[in-house]
């Protein structure tokens, strides 16, 4: 192999300071187009690497904070994995994870206090993991003012752009497969409807609007959209009013985390029913394995967690620029591909109860 090529090779080429090379290969400002482009030429012909290790041993460590609920286990427990793998892989790149739990999902005021504690705590970046990010613009402004970096996992509507990058389902797209996949299962009738956890959330009003767009090309009647608000009963109890109503078969779109108890009603009364539901968890899967459901559009929450800390690393490393919304692409899991998306490992118990105790250790410290 041959000697690696370093930054004063490309100085001695140029005939230019160390300063300059630096400035260009890290992206910071001082220096013309011109010799940006001659440094960034140079580099590039002479096969130079960045040595990132040797970079990070030599700077101060990063500590990046994750705020994240600790409800709906099924759904930030996926998101909690891709982020924890991503921290793992960045373990030799002088990279700390400081993770701060809300226990109430809806508390905008609680996720304002543990920001703030992000704040005194000297973070170098946020994740912000919140379904509804609810109030939080002065905070975010103290977190703009502080230079300290936010990566939004989740809803951006309610927020304006003080944030560097938001990660979101493509939640439109998401809808739009859902009633495609209904359209070619239900032949034989033309209805269906729709379950999401609350209409005001951004991401499930694409996805209406999504699954809407679809069914108006492909003909199908939307008998109505029900909020589930969440609450397993109220799923339960809103898909059994529909069917006392309507006998023949019905299409179900549940976009939200309550679809086992959809599934269970269609199952325990044998209501004809074609169903799509969102999200890979133990109980979907079961569902889909007996036949009760159709197939499962896939959130990929792993690379939303991985994809958070990639984009907020980058900017912080190397000032990297990103767009202001990220979408991940939706996937639809079917019986004969299952394997690709879930295996026995994930029928793992719950985190839940270990995540608490880690909440309880950290703010007792």
């Amino acid at each position: 192999m041959g000697k690696r090529v370093t930054i004063k090779d490309i100085s001695n080429e140029l005939g230019v300071s160390l300063s300059i090379i630096n400035r260009v290969l890290n992206n910071k400002p001082g220096v013309s187009k011109e010799m940006r482009e001659r440094v960034l030429e140079s580099a590039e012909r002479l096969g130079y690497r960045k040595n990132k290790v040797a970079q990070s041993m030599a700077r101060s460590c990063i500590q990046i904070g994750v705020v994240i609920p600790l409800e709906w286990p099924e759904y930030y427990n996926s998101l909690k994995k891709g982020l924890d793998e991503e921290f793992t892989r960045l373990y030799d790149y002088n990279v700390e994870s400081k993770y701060y739990y809300v226990e109430n999902n809806s508390s905008g005021k609680e996720t304002a206090e543990l920001l703030g504690k992000c704040i005194e705590d000297g973070l170098n970046g946020v994740i912000v993991c919140d379904a509804f990010p609810i109030g939080l613009e002065k905070t975010f402004s103290k977190l703009n003012e502080k230079k300290i970096p936010v990566v939004l996992v989740g809803d951006s509507k309610s927020l304006s752009n003080r944030y560097l990058c938001s990660i979101q389902i493509d939640a439109y797209c998401s809808g739009r497969m859902a009633a495609e996949m209904l359209s070619l299962s239900i032949s034989d009738c033309s209805n269906a409807i729709v379950f999401v956890g609350n209409k005001d959330n951004a991401e499930h009003y694409l996805k209406i609007n999504g699954f809407t767009d679809e069914a108006n090309k492909r003909g199908l009647n939307i008998l109505g959209v029900y909020e589930t608000h969440d609450d397993d009963e109220i799923a339960y109890q809103l898909v059994k009013r529909v069917f006392e109503k309507n006998k023949n078969m019905i299409g179900i779109y549940s976009a939200t985390a309550n679809s086992a108890s959809v599934c269970r009603f269609v199952e325990e009364s044998g209501a004809s029913a074609r169903i799509i539901v969102t999200d890979v968890y133990s109980k979907t899967v079961e569902y889909l394995k007996k036949g009760v459901i159709e197939g499962i559009i896939f959130q990929n929450l792993e690379k939303h967690g991985r994809t958070a800390i990639k984009v907020l690393y980058d900017y912080i490393t190397e000032n990297k620029p990103t767009s202001n919304k990220i979408y991940i692409a939706p996937q639809l899991v079917l019986n004969s591909n299952l394997s690709n998306y879930f295996s026995d490992d994930d029928l793992m118990p719950s985190k839940e109860k270990q995540t608490v105790k880690s909440y309880k250790k950290q703010n007792e410290s």
